[in-house]
C-alpha cells in the first residue's frame, strides 16, 4: 500500500517568525496558526523567516496497517533545506514522551519502507515530542538509551520540548 506523504490538502507553508502547532485533539488535523497563543501545543520560532513546509499527518493522511485499520502516527512534520522534523503534540500527563516516540517511530518507519530517496534526501532529521504543560521528560537517564536508538536506527535526534527553534 502506498502512502501519499505529499496529499495537498495536507499541507501548508509559513515563513512567518513565530508561529504555533495546534492539535484539537478531535478528528482534525494539526494546524499552524498565527493566533490564540494559549492554545498552542508548541511554538516554532523561526528568526531568519525560512519557509517552512508543514504537512498534517494523524487524521489527514491515510496510514493503514495490514488490516485495513488506522496505524499509530504523529501529528504533522516540518521540512525546510534539509532538514525533516516528525512532530508529535501532546497536552497529558504520564507516558506522554515513550508514546509520541513511539507514533513518531512508527510514520518513520512507514517513510522509510514507502519512500526512502525522500527520507534520506534530508540531512537533519529530527523527533519532537511536543508538550506545553510539561516541558520536560520526568526521566531524563532514560533519555539516552532513547536518544542512542534513533540515533543509530533513523538517523534522527530526539527534543522534548514544546519551543521549535528553526
Amino acid at each position: 500500500m502506498s502512502i501519499d506523504f505529499f496529499k495537498a490538502v495536507c499541507r501548508d507553508e509559513t515563513s512567518e517568525k513565530k508561529f504555533g502547532l495546534y492539535d484539537a485533539e478531535d478528528s482534525t488535523p494539526a494546524i499552524i496558526t498565527l493566533t490564540d497563543e494559549h492554545l498552542w501545543n508548541a511554538v516554532v520560532i523561526n528568526e531568519s523567516g525560512k519557509t517552512i513546509n508543514f504537512t498534517a499527518i494523524d487524521n489527514c493522511i491515510d496510514v493503514l496497517n495490514e488490516n485495513g485499520e488506522t496505524d499509530s502516527r504523529c501529528d504533522c512534520m516540518l521540512t525546510f533545506n534539509s532538514t525533516l522534523m516528525f512532530v508529535e503534540l501532546k497536552n497529558k500527563r504520564g507516558s506522554w514522551q515513550a508514546e509520541g516516540l513511539s507514533q513518531i517511530e512508527n510514520i518513520a518507519k512507514i517513510m522509510i519502507a514507502e519512500n526512502p530517496d525522500y527520507y534520506y534526501s534530508f540531512k537533519k532529521r529530527k523527533a519532537i515530542v511536543a508538550n506545553r504543560r510539561h516541558q520536560f521528560p520526568a526521566f531524563h537517564f532514560l533519555n539516552a538509551e532513547q536518544r542512542q536508538f534513533f540515533s543509530s536506527k533513523y538517523k534522527m535526534r530526539i527534543q522534548f520540548n514544546a519551543e521549535i527553534v528553526i
